[in-house]
């Protein structure tokens, strides 16, 4: 791994919804094809999620013309504390870490992300951050 994709950002939002449905939403396909993709009409045709340490994660990516650009999302859980923490890495050896903290019944959503080489950091942030709307949108829309 490079020197660059050893630094790491750090994404902090509060979701309006207990600790243990956001956790859920992490962990289990049916919330995942909801809400995990970035914006600009991309969606998650599916997704798989085997909650436990050494368990995969593949989820799909298809963008808003079809298939032409498709890709698999693919993550092995390092560790699942629920409802508190899950640490996963990603298929390229980068680390991430969501810790889920209880604030007055709603959820403080604490992300970590080793950051890859080929996209800059804000360009990550900003993906990884429209997943976290996209996330309080279908959290919103589940209550």
């Amino acid at each position: 791994m490079s020197e660059a994709a050893a630094r790491t950002i750090e994404i902090t939002r509060t979701f309006d919804a207990p600790r243990e449905l956001v956790f859920q939403a992490w962990t289990d396909p049916k919330h995942l094809v909801n809400w995990y993709h970035a914006g600009g009409g991309w969606t998650t045709p599916y997704a798989e999620s085997d909650a436990r340490p050494g368990g995969a994660i593949k989820i799909g990516f298809a963008p808003p013309e079809g298939d032409e650009g498709a890709f698999d999302f693919e993550a092995t859980y390092d560790e699942i504390v629920e409802p508190e923490r899950i640490a996963f890495t990603i298929g390229d050896g980068r680390p991430v870490r969501v810790t889920f903290a209880d604030d007055g019944g709603k959820t403080k959503l604490t992300l970590v992300l080793t950051l890859e080489d080929e996209n800059t950091a804000e360009v990550q942030r900003q993906g990884w951050t429209e997943m976290l709307i996209n996330l309080e949108s279908y959290l919103t829309e589940a209550a």
